[in-house]
């Protein structure tokens, strides 16, 4: 009897020890596929050339995957442009590379605000919230 108690406790150790596993899992991949979602709203540098001679409006934030500032930035402010109804569209600079003489990029994260084939603004590096969103309000 005292070995099919013994027997019963570790199977169940062993269930209860798979179950807490996979459940970390489960969350790391949920939170992988969050941080994927900061940078899914991509243009291409063709289509941005080609808005910006239409003279369309455009919120275009340029970025590296590699950037540590972008991976700081990217939570606070890609939630925050959609909060504001601001279609704040996205550029690789690691896919993209000429983006970063055509649109003189110097650093990353660089937002930039284009507006009747121009330029308007742009906010450069690693800022507070609050800068941000004083920012993307300046915009609106």
């Amino acid at each position: 009897m005292k070995k099919m108690i013994i027997f019963a406790s570790i199977c169940l150790l062993l269930f209860i020890t798979f179950l807490i596993i996979t459940n970390k899992e489960n969350n790391t991949s949920s939170k992988a596929v969050t941080k994927n979602d900061y940078y899914k709203n991509k243009i291409t540098i063709d289509q941005l050339e080609n808005d910006i001679s239409n003279n369309k409006e455009k919120v275009i934030y340029f970025y590296q995957t590699t950037c540590f500032h972008c991976k700081l930035v990217s939570p606070i402010i890609v939630p925050m442009a959609e909060d504001m109804n601001i279609n704040m569209q996205v550029i690789d600079l690691e896919t993209y590379k000429e983006g970063w003489d055509k649109f003189k990029i110097t650093g990353t994260p660089t937002v930039v605000h284009y507006k009747k084939g121009k330029e308007i603004d742009r906010i450069e590096g690693e800022q507070e919230e609050t800068t941000f969103r004083k920012w993307f309000k300046k915009q609106k």
